[in-house]
């Protein structure tokens, strides 16, 4: 089964051409190391060597590792020479050595001379992030930590100090469920909630005894089941923030269930063990979905890639497609194969569960169906509301895989003219008030679930001048959503129109909008009649028309074609 974890870094690294390859080490020997990609690169070139394949770019490697061992620890005339995020590539630079020596695939006197280099490597001058104070430090404290152990175990060095400086600080930004904050107290991103416990999860895999090692086996404790009931039923990580919809998220996210599994296991809990398992076998098998796809991308969506549609401004392909490949590799490396798999409980359903406020999101999954809230969004990426909702089997953008920012920190098709999501609105004065927006106020007031459903309520407070009530069933049925308060209400119906390449099939009749992508379609169905107009809104995925429907139940359905035609 762990094969699966080098066919998606084979793939990662597929989408880099030799003519690409030769051109980054031409930038690199010209400019220096200026990111981690080029770390990553060589590293994942490397381990696939050892393992026999892309055994052609041997001597590249050898060129790109000599240049990494040289310049990361480089000093000059006494200041070190920046090559940005040392924080991420020691640790992988130093994975990709023990690999080496272990297999001697290359020369004894290479492999120790790159050994030597890396020994060499100051801490305290060549991370970007050291800790010197008890102020707030971000997650890459924690890269570094996790990066100046592994350079202890290869280079047989104590790095003990230095590791157990950085770890209080990390600590210190969990919050009372153990969920990493990014940004704390509020806009707390999903990616990087996941990332932070990934390298704890690392940690310990590779070794960790230290003086926190307690409280970090503690944090993966405390947050196993939020973890696998977060998932989406097509295995992808929550929407939301910095760094989302690319597709390194879920060879993450297999990674980290791999290592949990295998740590579950040990502690003797077989079923939860079994639950990681299928989990990272569930993201997998999405990452590689998406990398079977040409164009190779290393975002969710088909615009060309020179396009940037849907990256920030460090999320660029150099970067973030190998990253792929770095976020897979520890779930080969820890993988336990005498584990089986059973199912993941976000195959199973039934449920819902809620974050803290600090990441306010809330999760429903019943019937195949996979839902999620944000009602206190960071409007830079998202928006208030019902910003997801998944079929299993189906492709996630079919209906929503993440709402509308107002004012996107990434590059979009187009500009949005308020933030939108699967949400209410209602007419006060003339005024459209939108369950999206800044000024909607959600206050959970029931939830519940059972093996064939799952509920949840909210009061909906807009701009104080309406307080509208909001409920929410998933079953085998689907989706259905009530809304009452008031008289002149209704929903706001994104409905998926463009992916960067292919336009879907749209159909508007008089009591529903279909819309047909890749397969599968999506039904919105209600008790009233919506006008043929509508306005198109862009988010990270592509681009979606918006449909007003005057309507206090909205019914979604979504499902393959083939499964409807046969139903027929």
């Amino acid at each position: 089964m762990k094969q699966i974890y080098l066919d998606i870094m084979e793939k990662s690294l597929s989408a880099y051409t030799y003519d690409q390859i030769r051109g980054y080490i031409s930038e690199v020997n010209q400019n220096g190391i200026t990111e981690h990609g080029f770390p990553r690169l060589t590293v994942n070139m490397g381990i696939l060597i050892v393992y026999k394949r892309r055994t052609e770019l041997l001597d590249t490697f050898i060129e790109m590792m000599n240049i990494c061992c040289e310049q990361i620890p480089k000093i000059i005339i006494g200041k070190p020479h920046r090559c940005i995020g040392n924080d991420f590539s020691i640790r992988e630079i130093c994975c990709c050595l023990m690999l080496l020596e272990k297999h001697k695939v290359i020369d004894e006197d290479i492999i120790n001379k790159w050994k030597n280099r890396i020994k060499t490597f100051i801490p305290e001058t060549g991370y970007d992030v050291v800790v010197t104070d008890n102020g707030f430090y971000p997650n890459w404290a924690l890269f570094a930590a996790v990066s100046e152990y592994m350079r202890g175990v290869c280079c047989d060095i104590d790095t003990s100090e230095f590791v157990d400086r950085q770890l209080p600080s990390q600590i210190a930004n969990l919050d009372c469920n153990d969920m990493y904050q990014d940004d704390p107290p509020y806009h707390n991103h999903t990616v990087y909630d996941i990332v932070p416990r990934f390298l704890i999860a690392f940690l310990l895999r590779a070794g960790y005894k230290g003086k926190y090692a307690e409280r970090l086996k503690q944090v993966l404790d405390n947050t196993a089941d939020i973890t696998l009931k977060m998932q989406s039923v097509n295995g992808e990580l929550a929407f939301g923030g910095r760094s989302n919809q690319f597709i390194n998220n879920e060879p993450l996210l297999s990674s980290y269930c791999e290592m949990e599994a295998a740590r579950f296991a040990e502690k003797g809990d077989f079923v939860r063990a079994s639950e990681f398992k299928a989990a990272a076998l569930l993201s997998a098998n999405a990452t590689l979905k998406h990398l079977n796809l040409n164009p190779i991308s290393h975002i969710k969506n088909r615009y060309d890639v020179s396009s940037k549609i849907g990256c920030e401004d460090y999320g660029y392909f150099n970067k973030y497609m190998i990253t792929v490949a770095s976020n897979a590799y520890p779930g080969y490396l820890f993988a336990n194969d005498s584990i089986a798999p059973s199912k993941a409980p976000a195959v199973c359903g039934g449920y819902v569960i809620r974050t803290s406020e600090n990441f306010h999101k809330t999760f429903l999954n019943a019937g195949g169906y996979f839902l999620e809230f944000d009602t206190n969004a960071d409007f830079h990426y998202d928006a208030n509301g019902l910003g997801r909702i998944h079929k299993i089997g189906c492709p996630a953008p079919v209906c929503l895989s993440v709402p509308f920012s107002p004012n996107p920190k990434y590059i979009s098709e187009g500009e949005n003219s308020t933030a939108m999501s699967v949400c209410c609105y209602a007419k006060s004065d003339g005024e459209k008030l939108l369950g999206a927006e800044t000024y909607a106020k959600y206050t959970l007031i029931e939830m519940d679930s059972n093996e064939n459903r799952a509920d949840v309520s909210f009061s909906i407070n807009l701009a104080d001048k309406i307080t509208l009530t909001q409920t929410h069933t998933v079953s085998a049925n689907g989706v259905d959503i009530n809304v009452s308060g008031a008289e002149n209400i209704g929903f706001m119906v994104p409905v998926f129109d463009f992916d960067g390449k292919d336009n879907t099939n749209i159909t508007v009749a008089e009591n529903s909008i279909e819309v047909e992508y890749d397969g599968s379609f999506c039904k919105y169905s209600f008790i009233g009649k919506t006008s043929s107009s509508f306005e198109y809104y862009y988010n990270r995925n592509g681009r979606y028309r918006v449909y007003s429907v005057n309507s206090k139940k909205l019914h979604i359905e979504i499902g393959t074609i083939a499964d409807r035609e046969i139903l027929v």
